[in-house]
């Protein structure tokens, strides 16, 4: 975050760019680490989260559980990087972790389950934690239903991964993604969120979310456009650095 003049405290970036649901990180300056990889983080085995046999149709009692897992999740050092990741994530996180929580770097843990930024030349590099895809699917309510099917190659039973909540990748895809979490996609939200709790909605693959979220094009042209002019302003100012 790049501002002239006096700088914002940390404290009052983090609050501002979290209001507008952005992705950003509040990176930890230390040691690089060449060939860094990194470990997963501890299971996500929820008896309430995981397999379904082929014909299950969620009720709101299976919502409701998912909930709860969550909430426990979001509790964990893991639920900062949830909430700064933006997005469907971060939106799913923010009423489970106050600001107070969110505002100090990273987790103790960032140095074995975390991500490094690094030039590949320096001594240093910016860390940060970042969800695993496993985690990802787990606060989007990923479900692994059977589909019905046998793999010809395995023989073992095939399952389909339906969730209540799209997962990144088919959001950012979407006509609604900006860049920022904006007044439609709260919209879309509230709506969905409605339509759940009223036991009307329906779990979908992300093939089925790309497909549904697919509304129009003219939001991603505007936040291609706002990214390319956001890009040329960091390299003009980090030059006369």
């Amino acid at each position: 975050m790049i501002r002239k003049g006096r700088s914002p405290r940390i404290e009052e970036a983090v609050f501002h760019l979290l209001e507008y649901g952005t992705e950003f990180r509040v990176c930890i300056r230390a040691h690089s680490v060449r060939g860094h990889h990194p470990s997963p983080a501890r299971s996500l085995r929820h008896p309430g989260l995981s397999f379904r046999p082929e014909g299950w149709r969620p009720t709101i009692a299976d919502y409701v559980g998912y909930e709860g897992v969550i909430a426990e999740f979001f509790d964990s050092p893991r639920g900062r990087a949830a909430l700064f990741a933006g997005g469907i994530v971060g939106r799913l996180a923010r009423p489970y972790i106050s600001l107070d929580v969110a505002s100090p770097g990273p987790s103790t843990e960032v140095f074995i389950t975390g991500t490094q930024w690094w030039d590949g030349k320096s001594p240093t590099a910016y860390w940060d934690d970042v969800l695993t895809e496993d985690e990802v699917g787990f606060v989007c309510g990923v479900y692994k239903v059977g589909a019905g099917r046998i793999n010809k190659a395995t023989g073992q039973p095939q399952t389909e991964h339906l969730s209540w909540w799209p997962k990144p990748h088919a959001f950012s895809s979407s006509g609604m993604n900006t860049g920022w979490w904006s007044a439609d996609c709260e919209r879309w939200f509230r709506q969905r969120l409605s339509q759940i709790k009223a036991g009307n909605a329906t779990l979908r693959t992300q093939r089925e979310w790309k497909s549904n979220l697919r509304f129009y094009a003219q939001p991603r042209k505007i936040a291609a456009g706002n990214e390319l002019i956001c890009a040329e302003f960091l390299e003009r100012t980090l030059r006369q650095k």
